[in-house]
C-alpha cells in the first residue's frame, strides 16, 4: 500500500499540466522581408478586413472603438485616475486623485504609494519629456487618454 501512494503522488506531481502563454497561440506577423522564402514564390496575404457578413445591419464604427471607452476614463465624483508607471519595481500604479490635483500633491501621492523618491516623465509628441512644472503637468494630465485609453505617466527612482 506504501508503494501505490508513493506513485500516486509522484504522477500527480509530473502529470500537472504546463501553463501556456495564450500568445504563443497567435500567429505573429513578420516584418516584410524577414521571411525565409525563395524568391519569385508569391506569399499568402493577410486579410485585414472584416468579412461584411458579420457587418450586416451593424454599423461598423463599433468595431474601431469601444463605445464607452472614453467614458470610462472620465472624472467620478470630481476624482480623476492617473495610471502610473514604476519601471525600478516593474509596477503600474492607479492613482486616485481630485481633478485639480497640483504637481507637488500629486509627487507625495505617488511616493508615498511606492516609497521612495520619484521624477515624473511622460510621453509628448513622440518623445519622453520630463514633468517638472505645474504647467507641464495640467497639459499631461488633460491628454492622458487617447484613443479610449488612460496612458501612464512614468515615475523614474531619483538617485
Amino acid at each position: 500500500p506504501i508503494t501505490s501512494r508513493k506513485t500516486k503522488v509522484l504522477s500527480t506531481i509530473h502529470n500537472i499540466p504546463k501553463r501556456m502563454k495564450s500568445a504563443s497561440f497567435r500567429e505573429t506577423r513578420r516584418a516584410p522581408g524577414k521571411e525565409n522564402i525563395p524568391p519569385g514564390t508569391k506569399t499568402q496575404k493577410v486579410r485585414l478586413t472584416t468579412p461584411s457578413i458579420l457587418l450586416s445591419g451593424i454599423d461598423p464604427s463599433i468595431y474601431t472603438q469601444p463605445a464607452n471607452a472614453e467614458l470610462r476614463w472620465l472624472p467620478k465624483d470630481g476624482q480623476i485616475i492617473i495610471k502610473v508607471s514604476v519601471p525600478a519595481t516593474d509596477d503600474i500604479w492607479k492613482v486616485r486623485v481630485p481633478e485639480d490635483v497640483t504637481l507637488d500633491a500629486f509627487l507625495r501621492k505617488v511616493e508615498d504609494k511606492v516609497g521612495f523618491a520619484v521624477v515624473l516623465s511622460a510621453m509628448a509628441t513622440e518623445r519622453c519629456a520630463k514633468i517638472t512644472t505645474e504647467r507641464a503637468f495640467r497639459c499631461w494630465v488633460q491628454t492622458r487618454v487617447r484613443n479610449g485609453r488612460n496612458h501612464p505617466i512614468t515615475a523614474h527612482r531619483t538617485l
